[in-house]
Order: C-alpha cells, then structure tokens, then sequence
C-alpha cells in the first residue's frame, strides 16, 4: 500500500532526537509549574505572569514562530539544492528584514504599554495589573533574542540538524525555573522575568555555533529582487494571518479570563501547561520532524510519497494521543496533584486542585484533534498553499468567540476551555475537508481501521483505569502525596498494558512495533543486571 522510502528511517531518527528533548522540556516545564505552585499557588502573581505574556508572544508569535519556519525551510531547501552561496544571501536578506520588523513593533510596545496591558487584561486593578505591566516591559526583550534563535533554527531544521534545536528549549526552562528559585528571592517579581529573558539568550546562543560550522555566511546586504525573497513573502503573509488566528485565541482567553476572579487565567494554563506536555513530545514532535520531508516529497512532485507520509504520521499520533486522552481525563485530579501539589505546599490548595482538573478534564476531550491540526497544517505548507489554514483559522476564531463568550458567563473557567475544546474539533474537520479537496483520498480506509482499532483498545485501558482507582485507594493513604502517586501510577501502568495488549490483539502495527521493541530494550538491560546478579 505505501511506497518505500529511504528517508524513513532518517525520519525516525529526527522524529526520535525531537521527541526526547521535547519530553525531557516538557518535564521541566512541569518542575516549572511545580515550583510556581509551591511559591504561589494559582493566585495574583501567577495570574499576572501568564497574562503578561501576551504582548511578547504576540509579537513573536505573530512574526516568527510558526510563521518563519514554514515559509522559510520549502524555499531555502529549493535553494540549497541548486546553490549554496544564494541560499546564504537570501537567510540575511530574510533574515535582516524580520529583526527590522520585530525590533519596529517591539519598540512600539514599549511606547503603548499602558493601553495595551489595559487591553490584554482589562478585569485586572490594582497589584494584578501592576505586576502585568512589570513583566511584560520585562519580557519585551525577548522576541529580538527568540527570533534570532528561530531563525537559526529553521536553518538546521532544513538541513536536518534536530538535536541542538531540540535542546534549547530544555535550557530555557531551566533557565525559567532558575528565576523563580533564584532570581526572585534576590530581585522579587523582577528576578522571575529576568529568568524567562536569560532562557530566551540561551536559547539562542547554544544552536549559533553549528550554523556556522554548517558553512553558513551571514550578510547585512537585502536583494529585494531575488526571486526567492519575494517567494518567502508571498508564503510568509497569508501565515501572518493564520498566526494571528492562534494570539487571537490566546487574547479572548486572557481578556475573558481576567474578569473570573483570581486564579482563572493561572488555572486555564497549569491546565493547558500539562496538556502541552503530550502534545509537544508527540504531535509536534512528529509534525515538525514530518514537515521538511514533506516539502521535499511536494518539490521532488512525489505526491503519492507525499500522502503516504500524512497517512502513517496521523496514526502514529494517534496511537499515542488517544490513549493519552482518555487516560488524562480518567486521572485528571491525580495528574494536577502529584505535579503541582507537591511539597504538600499550602499555597496550592483543594479549591486550586478543583479548578486545574475539571480544566485539564475538558482539554483532554479535543486532545486528538489539537494533536492532529500541526500535521495537517504543515501539510498545507509543504504544498505551499497558505490560505487554507488562514481562512480555517479566522473560522475557527469565531466559533471559538461565541462559545467562550456564551460559556464562560455560565460555567466559568470550564466553560472557556470547552469552548477551546469544541473549536479545536471543527479546526480538525475542516482542515480534514480541504485536504482532501486538495490531495483526493489519503489512504483513508487505512486512517479509518486503524483509527477504529486506536478508540477500542484506548476505551477498552481507560475502563481498566478507572476500576484501579477503586481497587487501589482503599490499600493505600490518599491523603499523602505517595498514596496518590502509586494509587495513580498503578493504575496507569494497568491502562496502558491493557491497550497494547488490546491493541497487539487488534492487529495493530503500532502496538507490535512498541511491544518488541520493550521486549528487545528489556533483554538488553536484563543482560548486565544477570551478569551483576550472577556475580554476587
């Protein structure tokens, strides 16, 4: 059914080199968010933080990530193939362009900062609004450093170089929670944002080395009339607005959020932090590491090659994210306790727990669709087609718009990430509809099946879960932080054996892959603990 390619296993290396350094980013984004519970629990400091990331992100967001990337890598990769030395002079004339941009806006931000932390959070007086005006002034230096850090990136990413990009986002969380420990005790409120600039230096810093080492040759000089340039442009702008589709989201959230009392905004991130966790070492993972390989299928015109790709990459998130779904909501309040109750900290308390879990809860129930929407919008980028999400984008804006608005006054917190959630599902059903307008059938019989085989055995794990819960809380102590890891831990190990079992069953590959490839990891370290058994 799917073509042979030789790129398959560089893929699987690239996807594997991601997918480590995301999930090892992902923990310290957890031990991140650990910490600022344990120091502040969901309350005004943490409220005010998330919220002064609005601006900043906005800015970066906008530009630069997710935007930079996609039309950048299919138009240098065309370059790289045919000459090394345009390819460098067409980086700098991007390149130069972008920080003008970045640098133009982020000064303006400087200027308007009062109107528009007024605008970002308008429910916030008082400390709440001190203390988002003070970080966001703090965190504006950053865009300048990320976009350079992103530029390089994209830059290794098409050489396919992951490991350096993959690693820096391992430090900047460091450096966030060396901020937090360090830095705030010595400056206050002051020390926690000079933590997220430090990450955003380092961040950029440890990849510059390798792209020089590539061969790479900076210049200050802009050929406005390269034919490359002006294709990055004519690629670049319609992302402009597929980008502002997603800061639009996160503004309704943060304006919505501000007027839901204290702990709101706070409550909805912890909630999407450990959600991201997931998506990050699989869906992302898998759709960055897929997205230079389908740029180069698209320009080689391998369409069949092309669909074979989306076909394979969409179930094996899916063999990871659906099971993830229904266990996260299965074990939602145990999750949010064990990681940002630890400590037995009193800032965090019962009614903290409540708020992040039914979040966390309702996130989970669109975990498949966010999981998927990356690939499929990449796939739009391969094949140099940028309307499409721009349109689904804004069309998901509104959809999301009304329900927060209609949802949020009725159920509060929950009600904003249902609206979140519901709007996640139809960007998925419409990027699937136009895909297949674009492409024709994608392998669907094959999607379907092994979709259908992925939701039994995730139901078949996540029943088995639920019942463990019972079966264990009477055997050990729920009200200590151990009883709750090994009442949940026990019971996710009994969910996820049951859904490979199920899986192997059902006759999906995946689950045979996974299963021998345990086997085959087991036997390997079985080997020196035999050897050091037998010795004593």
């Amino acid at each position: 059914m799917f073509t042979k390619n030789s790129n398959n296993s560089n893929f699987g290396r690239a996807t594997l080199i991601i997918a480590v350094f995301s999930l090892l980013a992902k923990i310290l984004g957890l031990v991140r968010d650990a910490v600022f519970s344990h120091q502040f629990g969901a309350g005004t400091v943490i409220d005010a933080y998330f919220a002064a990331f609005r601006v900043p992100d906005f800015i970066y967001n906008l530009l630069i990530l997710g935007t930079f990337s996609v039309a950048f890598i299919p138009v240098f990769s065309e370059y790289l193939i045919t000459d090394k030395q345009k390819a460098d002079r067409l980086v700098s004339s991007i390149t130069n362009v972008t920080l003008l941009m970045v640098l133009l806006l982020t000064v303006l931000a400087f200027i308007f900062i009062n109107p528009l932390v007024s605008t970002i959070a308008p429910g916030f007086v008082g400390e709440a609004y001190e203390l988002t005006k003070l970080f966001t002034m703090i965190f504006l230096i950053s865009p300048l450093l990320l976009t350079l850090s992103s530029i390089v990136s994209s830059i290794l990413n098409t050489y396919k170089k992951f490991t350096l990009v993959a690693i820096a986002p391992v430090i900047y969380n460091l450096s966030i929670i060396a901020g937090a420990i360090w830095f705030y005790p010595l400056w206050g409120a002051r020390g926690l944002a000079y933590g997220v600039v430090l990450g955003a230096l380092l961040h950029f810093i440890i990849q510059l080395p390798q792209v020089f080492r590539l061969g790479f040759r900076y210049s200050f000089a802009i050929d406005w009339a390269d034919a490359g340039f002006r294709k990055y442009w004519r690629l670049y702008w319609p992302r402009i607005f597929s980008m502002g589709t997603s800061q639009i989201t996160a503004l309704i959230v943060s304006i919505f959020g501000s007027f839901l009392g204290t702990g709101a905004l706070a409550s909805f991130y912890y909630a999407n932090n450990l959600q991201a966790v997931a998506l990050s070492l699989f869906a992302v993972s898998f759709a960055i590491a897929a997205f230079p390989l389908l740029s180069d299928l698209y320009n080689k015109k391998d369409i069949l090659g092309f669909k074979d790709v989306i076909a394979k990459t969409a179930i094996q998130i899916l063999f990871f994210m659906i099971p993830i779904s229904i266990l996260m909501l299965v074990l939602r309040a145990q999750i949010v306790r064990l990681v940002l109750g630890i400590g037995q900290s009193t800032n965090f308390t019962f009614t903290d727990t409540s708020m992040v879990a039914r979040a966390l809860g309702l996130f989970a129930i669109s975990l498949f669709a966010q999981s998927l929407i990356p690939l499929f919008t990449r796939a739009f980028y391969a094949l140099q087609n940028t309307i499409i999400p721009v349109v689904i984008g804004f069309m998901t804006i509104f959809v999301n718009l009304i329900f927060t608005f209609w949802l949020s006054r009725r159920l509060g917190i929950s009600g904003m990430v249902l609206a979140f959630s519901i709007s996640s599902v139809i960007n998925l059903i419409l990027l699937i509809v136009e895909l297949h307008r674009k492409l024709g059938n994608v392998h669907d019989e094959y999607l379907i099946i092994n979709t259908l085989k992925i939701v039994i055995s995730s139901l078949v794990a996540g029943a088995a879960t639920f019942v463990s819960l019972y079966v264990f809380a009477p055997i050990v102590d729920m009200r200590t932080y151990w009883g709750v890891l090994v009442q949940g831990g026990a019971a996710a190990l009994i969910g996820t054996a049951l859904y490979l079992t199920t899986g192997w069953g059902l006759g999906l590959s995946e689950s045979h892959n996974l299963i021998n490839l345990l086997r085959i990891t087991g036997k390997k370290l079985g080997r020196p603990i035999n050897i050091i058994w037998n010795w004593f």
